[in-house]
């Protein structure tokens, strides 16, 4: 028990401090450097690589990129943008439900980065609080992501659970998402409340009375000046996207259709199947093709986009502690001493996973990070698969330390000063339980 506290430890520390150095590139790199003390120093047998996570990362990241460098990403930005500006006296139930829709479509919680300053100016047009819808957004931007066939996070989550309880993506989905689409809507409950209103506000109106708050920000004086022009490749690129999307959700719901489709391989006398996880590579390197196809880009437009680049950090960050967690958690002496210890505790309370996991999410800021550390731990010790997909949403416990893109931009972006990194605390605690209760009951009702 004393050497896997050490190691333990060791592993903490290190990405804490490449969080600190470098986000999430810095703790996969450290995370290696950890791997190498479990290695040579404590003698530690290597571990499995996440290597099926890391390239799915990459598959959607080259995808995505690609739909980003083709302008069908501003495409969707735009066309998201007036839907929020449709309804601004709602924003704040109308924006977080556009967000989960464009995330569970796209994969990406990126996308949120691009709304930020129209929900923003939205609300502030309307007289409502900024922080509300804010925070709501970026919120269920990650709630969203867990669910997305196009999200590494979701797909990996489902294979360890499809390995270890036999779970298809259609029973995975039943449990996370009806439970994250009423934790959104119970969030922008919650958040209708948060806060005074702008008149009552103090900080809103020093500001307004300071002149920081310009008329622009009031009123939309160039509302119809500016009506931007789409190509018919920017059309046809997210065309190319969403239908893969549509595509791997399809055999990723509905198995049997994927194996009359695909030849299996003979293994032992049993006919082995393609995974279903293998199907969002091919997807989305096929929607890839088809993007370069439709546009006619170089494929290495890819290298300055965002979302791109994103994924290459996200596949480091998940390489690092994914492979480090590996070694740890899964060697025979440690496994031994979890399941003699830790085992007994959760065997009669399951509830300790989700501290567990919330605590590692604190500092691995990568939902698939984060999923591979704890879930082949989690699952290994004999936590039940479906209480597993339940408490998904803890993975997203990632407001304590802010550190994420979104979050910061929220504040940055809000003029009234309403949005504070500290403020998403209660909101992100109050969308887990929600959504953990609601994953609960529909684990037990539809499973």
């Amino acid at each position: 028990m004393l050497m896997l506290i050490l190691e333990v430890l060791v592993m903490a520390v290190l990405v804490i401090y490449g969080l600190r150095i470098g986000g999430a590139l810095g703790v996969g790199i450290l995370s290696i450097l950890g791997l190498f003390i479990m290695i040579f120093v404590f003698q530690v047998p290597i571990g499995k690589a996440p290597v099926v996570p890391v390239m799915i990362i990459l598959a959607i990241g080259i995808a995505g990129g690609l739909l980003e460098a083709s302008g069908g990403l501003d495409y969707l930005v735009h066309y998201a943008g007036k839907l929020i500006e449709k309804k601004p006296s709602a924003i704040t139930f109308v924006s977080p439900l556009i967000i989960f829709g464009f995330v569970f479509g796209i994969g990406t919680a990126n996308i949120t980065l691009s709304l930020e300053p129209i929900i923003a100016r939205t609300a502030l047009r309307a007289g409502i609080r900024p922080e509300r819808p804010l925070v709501a957004c970026v919120t269920t931007a990650n709630m969203a992501l867990v669910c997305s066939p196009a999200a590494s996070s979701a797909i990996v989550a489902f294979g360890f659970l499809n390995g270890y309880g036999g779970y298809t993506f259609g029973q995975y989905l039943m449990i996370v998402l009806p439970a994250a689409l009423i934790s959104t809507l119970a969030l922008s409950i919650f958040m209708s409340f948060r806060g005074k209103p702008l008149d009552k506000d103090p900080v809103y109106q020093q500001r307004l009375a300071e002149g920081k708050i310009d008329d622009d920000m009031l009123h939309d004086k160039f509302a119809d000046s500016e009506v931007p022009v789409f190509t018919r490749q920017q059309k046809l690129s997210v065309l190319a996207f969403l239908a893969s999307v549509a595509l791997i959700l399809l055999l990723g719901t509905n198995e049997s259709l994927l194996h009359k489709l695909t030849t299996p391989n003979v293994v032992n006398g049993k006919e082995v199947f393609m995974p279903a996880t293998s199907t969002v590579q091919i997807f989305m390197f096929l929607a890839a093709a088809a993007i370069i196809f439709i546009t006619k880009k170089s494929p290495a437009v890819i290298y300055k986009t965002q979302i791109f680049t994103a994924a290459v950090s996200a596949a480091i960050a998940v390489l690092g502690p994914g492979w480090l967690g590996a070694t740890i958690f899964q060697s025979p002496d440690n496994a031994l001493v979890l399941q003699e210890s830790v085992g007994s505790l959760i065997a009669v309370a399951p509830w300790f996973i989700v501290i567990i996991c919330g605590v590692v999410a604190t500092f691995v800021m990568s939902q698939t990070a984060i999923i591979s550390i704890i879930y082949p731990l989690a699952l290994g010790l004999g936590v039940p698969p479906g209480f597993m997909a339940a408490m998904i949403q803890a993975v997203n416990v990632n407001y304590f330390i802010p550190a994420q893109p979104t979050l910061l931009f929220a504040e940055e972006i809000d003029p009234t000063g309403s949005t504070q990194k500290y403020r998403f605390w209660l909101p992100g605690v109050f969308s887990l339980l929600v959504s953990i209760t609601v994953g609960m009951a529909m684990w037990k009702l539809v499973l």
